[in-house]
Parts: structure tokens; sequence; C-alpha cells
């Protein structure tokens, strides 16, 4: 490959895309405060109290704030293409697994089902195509890492699991938490699918591709909205309409926190851990009460 066919500038957003995707984002939200005046249940578990948005809110936009004004790092977060072409194919396919996981899942009679679904189009489909194309022709983009301590970043991933499990802004707990063989089971399987799969699928692999060809807070948002919209029929029993804004308004906002801490760091073990700590730290509360 020859260094002509590698570019290393940045493409800009477009501020049309960029004020088109913004008002999705914003629009979510709005709708889905007016539409539940009373608050959002954000499981279908007993024992979850319902609570206004914005509060459902505040632990990922703190974690936005907080990882913008952390440092950034010695050196560029930046991306160089290498391939272009391959790059544009890369991320149809990354985009069609994306858009079909939602609609595929919606037909799977089992909630079961929606794991191995995860782990087949998350994981390894992408993985695996990715990994084998890697070492045909090398990767389609480079990804530059800063120089930052693993102490200041990881300080985002500790707030967020932190924040949506305890205190003012987290919903509560199950009324009843189910025996402890199924509950490990069940928190192994989802922080492999949930908290690694979606991760390394919408940050690591896809943003990162649409961030390269259509400018950094283009790629963060696009990638924010498909997470947000994987939820759609897994977290709302209303209209179709009401439960793609709620899916948004609620996750993609956290996929906005978990996007920015990608792109800003290039770590993708910090956004695993979040996302673990995110679905998991009050499994760990409970577990540790059961030692104590």
């Amino acid at each position: 490959m020859s260094a002509a066919a590698e570019t290393s500038k940045p493409v800009a957003d477009s501020p049309w895309v960029l004020a088109a995707l913004t008002a999705i984002m914003l629009g979510a939200v709005v709708a889905t405060t007016i539409l539940n005046p009373q608050g959002l249940v954000v499981s279908r578990d007993p024992g979850y109290e319902a609570l206004p948005v914005p509060l459902l809110l505040v632990p990922a936009i703190a974690v936005i704030v907080l990882t913008l004004v952390l440092p950034r790092g010695r050196g560029s977060s930046a991306m160089i293409v290498r391939l272009p072409s391959a790059l544009r194919s890369e991320t149809a396919g990354l985009l069609a697994l994306a858009v079909g996981f939602p609609l595929i899942g919606a037909v799977m009679p089992r909630p079961e089902d929606w794991v191995l679904l995860k782990a087949v189009m998350f994981l390894i489909v992408p993985g695996t195509v990715l990994v084998v194309l890697g070492r045909r022709r090398g990767p389609s983009v480079l990804i530059a890492h800063p120089v930052v301590p693993a102490g200041i970043i990881v300080l985002p991933a500790l707030l967020l699991g932190v924040s949506t499990n305890v205190g003012p802004f987290s919903p509560g707990a199950p009324a009843t938490w189910p025996p402890l063989a199924i509950l490990l089971i069940g928190a192994t399987a989802t922080a492999i699918t949930a908290g690694l799969g979606e991760e390394l699928m919408f940050r690591r692999f896809l943003q990162t591709r649409l961030e390269a060809l259509a400018g950094r807070w283009t790629g963060i948002l696009v990638a924010s909205i498909l997470f947000g919209l994987m939820h759609t029929f897994s977290h709302g029993d209303g209209a179709l309409g009401e439960n793609a804004a709620r899916a948004i308004a609620i996750n993609g906002t956290t996929g906005l926190a978990l996007g920015l801490m990608w792109s800003r760091w290039r770590r993708i073990w910090v956004c695993v851990l979040a996302h673990v700590l995110l679905n998991g730290f009050g499994v760990l509360l409970h577990l540790a009460g059961l030692i104590g």
C-alpha cells in the first residue's frame, strides 16, 4: 500500500447533518418527556420505580461533561484511512447488522434468543469478518491512541455505573432476585453480549468507521442513535414510534456518553467497563450483601 493511498486529514462534519442528528436526539428526549409525565420504569422486572425522564438522563449527561473536562492526553485520537473502498464496504455491512438486529430480534420467541442473536451479530460475525479481512489486506483504518493515565479515564466509567444504580438517579432494584446460579449465568451472559458485544459493535467497529467517513461528531451521533434504536423492542411496550423515541432518548443518550469516551481516548476497555457496571453494579451490590 503506497503512502498516497492513505489519508490522515480528518473528515469535517457536515453542519446540516449534525443539525438533523441533534434534532433527532433532542426531539426524542422532548417527546419521551411529554408522553411520560408520570416518569418511566426502565425495567419490566417488578420492583423498579418510575423516574422523571430528566432524572434518568442525569448520569449520562454527567458522564459526557466529565469526559469533556478530563484531559484528552498526549497525542492524537485521529484515524488514518488506508483503504477507502474497504472502509465503505465494511461500514455498510456493520450498518446492516446494526439495523437488522432489532428487526430480527423483534420476532424471536424468547428473551434467551436475543442473547444468542446478539452474540452472533455483534461478536462472531463482525469480529470474524474484520479479522479475516484485516489479515488479508491489512486494516482499512488505523487508530491513534493518545497517552493518558488509566486512573483518569476510568472515572467516567465508575460514575456511570454507580450513579445509575445508587442514589437519586437510580430507578431501584428488582423486588426479588433469581437464584444465585441463574443470576450469575445471566449476569455473565449480559456482560459478554451487552458489555463487550455492544461496545465492540457500536463503538469499536461501527463508530470508528463512521467517524472516518463522515466526521467525528457525525459518527458519534449516528452510532448512538442506532444503539438506542437497538432497544426499541426490548425496552418498551407502547406504540412503535413511542418506543423508538424512548429508546433514542434513554439508551441513545447513554450511547452518546459511551461514544464520546471512545472517541476521546480510544480505549475500548473503558467503554466495556462502563457498560458492564451500568448493567451489573446492582448485581455486585446484591452479591456483596449475600457475602456480608
